[in-house]
């Protein structure tokens, strides 16, 4: 098993269970206890895990709820939402992740004629106010802390979709260059819109690097692209984008 699968194939069971033993692990990923622990030393490094006492867990961070976030890095988010739709051309199909900073690009693409996939309800009445974009709104479970629709249902719809470019935020990114959430089935969702999209940029202003969460959904080498307002990237997450030809802008 490639140690990209193995990580989260064990940040899986870690969110299914709470905690595992190293014999757990290395029970679950068919490997030796020695790998276990390198794995784990490596996800700790990032701040994905912690050890306790016989075994280790997730770090288990929460987002701040929707409103309580929108208030937060506002001239920076708004920044970085006007470089974002700058990227969108006219007829496009653009598919907008939940979260603040995204959002700012909804209110930046309202009166454009372009269509928008969301599962994000505060999106949807930016766009819909103005009326001009095709929104098509993504349905699942209800998240009232978040004001958005999760679970399956959402990614299920998106394997069925295909998208010009999409925007995604984030909880954190680590140093490494692993993007970072706390919420598995957000995480999933991150990965959906990946697959649906031709071009995928990340939002992320200052205070995401590194941030918080315990679950990754992919590496920036996935992405087209990253727009943050932060001068001080740490010099592995800059060469990783380099080699990968994943272009960062500043704004």
């Amino acid at each position: 098993m490639l140690k990209t699968v193995r990580h989260e194939t064990l940040l899986q069971l870690l969110h299914a269970q709470g905690s595992a033993s190293v014999n757990e692990i290395a029970e679950h990923l068919n490997t030796s206890s020695a790998t276990a622990r390198r794995d784990l030393a490596e996800l700790e490094r990032q701040s994905l895990v912690e050890r306790t006492w016989g075994g280790v867990r997730l770090v288990t961070d929460v987002d701040d709820p929707f409103q309580e976030a929108l208030m937060s890095q506002g001239a920076a988010k708004r920044r970085i939402g006007a470089a974002a739709a700058d990227l969108v051309p006219d007829g496009a199909t653009v598919i907008l992740d939940i979260g603040t900073t995204v959002h700012h690009v909804a209110r930046e693409l309202a009166d454009r004629d372009i269509t928008v996939l969301t599962a994000s309800l505060p999106t949807f009445e930016v766009l819909r106010t103005v009326g001009r974009a095709n929104i098509i709104l993504l349905g699942g479970s209800w998240s009232e802390k978040y004001q958005c629709f999760t679970g399956s249902t959402v990614t299920d719809v998106l394997e069925h979709q295909q998208a010009d470019i999409a925007f995604l935020g984030c909880s954190g990114l680590s140093d490494s260059g692993r993007i970072r959430d706390t919420s598995y089935p957000q995480s999933s969702i991150k990965r959906a819109i990946l697959a649906a999209s031709s071009h995928t940029w990340l939002l992320a202003d200052a205070k995401k690097f590194p941030g918080k969460g315990g679950i990754s959904p992919f590496e920036v080498d996935r992405l087209d692209g990253i727009i943050t307002d932060s001068t001080d990237l740490a010099t592995p997450l800059i060469e990783k984008c380099r080699n990968h030809d994943t272009e960062i802008r500043i704004v």
